[in-house]
């Protein structure tokens, strides 16, 4: 597969990661803007974490070949790294046996795979993840200063890739000072340090004049866009049939983004009296978007593991691979499932921190994308994360049955049976 984002024309999010990359080197501005001849406007559209990343590479490379193999290269290499770390997080989860279960679906699970070959943030973003969540393992249980300064650097360089974990590690702090897993003064050690990192861009993004490329006004569109059941389908289809329902379905979308961004209580009532018209039908678009997160085939994109055209994949040329994919594709709900029983035996009774860390973060993220976009796309930086626990309730399910049967036939009977003796005495 090629992405020619530096092509005349070109669109989507590739291509405004790169501009933004090719805006940094060549004028020193964070823009989103295609360059011309004038300066770009600065803008906080999209988070700076990837841009900076192409960025570097840029400075190495020069020329678009081998700057686009260098990156591609390099994500692959990110990709294996992430694996790893997963593995390094659940090590004292599970025997070994069943740890190496769990990197083999890692290593080979579709959408990380096809992922690293697209110029899209998920690959970093899941690096860094993993990363922060390696080295939260590493030192919960034991925390000094040290840790909690190197394990907040490593949260806000997450956070500056992809805003959606910011929450999340204010959430993990709160949770494990509640549970006293350590010592309130390297929670807020750890505290001050993402936010010591992440701060400046903050305050950078509030100076910043009034633009719809701003990232409120990004949140606010996918807030909107997510609350239309048919948003993915008619974009798609206007996009690439221009077909004249899902053109007028994008229309209202788009009104609707524009109201809530020029005053957001308008834009919410807006939002508001469409749900009225139809509340039971939105009740269940909501109830069901966690279930379209951690679903199989990209809605954002060509479809199956794929956001763009992809040619000659493995995953449709090659037999072996074909077959992994079915298989993946066939587990994928019982997966989600067992990662469900895991973050729920985590978070109940687990004494591993590392783990009940691990199932806030699936928790949050799905929370958060619930009111937001739910798009498969969205959790492949987390899928690592979602075998892992997934593999641990499977572990741990097998582990118990022979104590559940042994359990069941050690029961006493039932109140009416063990008073039938007394009666037939009296």
């Amino acid at each position: 597969m090629f992405q020619p984002a530096n092509a005349h024309g070109a669109k989507g999010n590739a291509v405004q990661y790169y501009n933004y990359a090719r805006n940094l080197v060549q004028h020193g501005i964070y823009s989103v803007e295609a360059p011309g001849n004038s300066l770009p406007v600065s803008d906080s559209f999209r988070d700076p974490g990837y841009p900076v990343f192409m960025a570097a590479w840029m400075k190495i490379f020069p020329q678009w070949d081998s700057w686009y193999v260098a990156i591609i290269f390099s994500q692959v290499i990110l990709s294996t790294a992430t694996v790893m770390l997963w593995l390094g997080v659940g090590r004292y989860w599970m025997p070994w046996r069943w740890l190496t279960v769990a990197g083999v679906l890692m290593a080979v699970w579709p959408h990380s795979i096809s992922m690293s070959s697209h110029l899209l943030s998920e690959t970093l973003y899941g690096f860094l993840v993993a990363l922060a969540m390696f080295v939260y393992s590493l030192g919960v249980d034991k925390p000094n200063i040290r840790w909690a300064l190197i394990c907040g650097a490593c949260f806000a360089a997450a956070a500056l890739t992809n805003s959606v974990l910011l929450p999340f590690s204010v959430l993990l702090m709160l949770y494990m000072l509640i549970r006293r897993k350590f010592p309130p003064w390297i929670g807020v050690a750890l505290m001050a340090s993402t936010l010591c990192l992440t701060a400046p861009w903050l305050i950078r993004n509030s100076r910043l004049p009034p633009s719809p490329a701003s990232s409120a006004n990004r949140a606010l569109m996918n807030l909107v866009e997510g609350s239309w059941p048919l948003y993915h389908k008619a974009d798609m289809a206007s996009t690439l049939s221009h077909d004249p329902q899902a053109v007028d379905i994008m229309n209202q979308i788009n009104s609707e983004i524009a109201v809530i961004e020029a005053d957001r209580k308008a834009g919410v009532s807006m939002m508001l009296e469409r749900m009225s018209r139809d509340p039971g039908y939105y009740i269940l678009w909501y109830l069901q978007k966690p279930a379209m997160l951690w679903d199989w085939s990209i809605r954002i994109g060509v479809g199956d593991i794929y956001v763009y055209v992809t040619y000659h994949s493995p995953f449709d040329d090659n037999p072996l691979w074909r077959a992994v994919e079915a298989a993946c594709h066939g587990g994928n709900g019982v997966l989600a499932l067992l990662a469900l029983t895991g973050g729920l035996l985590a978070l109940r009774k687990s004494n591993h921190s590392s783990m009940a860390g691990v199932a806030l973060l699936l928790l949050t993220v799905t929370a958060i994308h619930t009111a937001l976009q739910a798009e498969p796309r969205y959790s492949i930086p987390y899928r690592c994360a979602e075998i892992l626990l997934g593999v641990f309730a499977a572990y741990w399910l097998i582990a118990q049955w022979p104590k559940l049967r042994t359990r069941s036939r050690k029961q006493p009977p039932n109140s009416s049976q063990s008073r039938l003796p007394l009666l037939m005495k009296c």
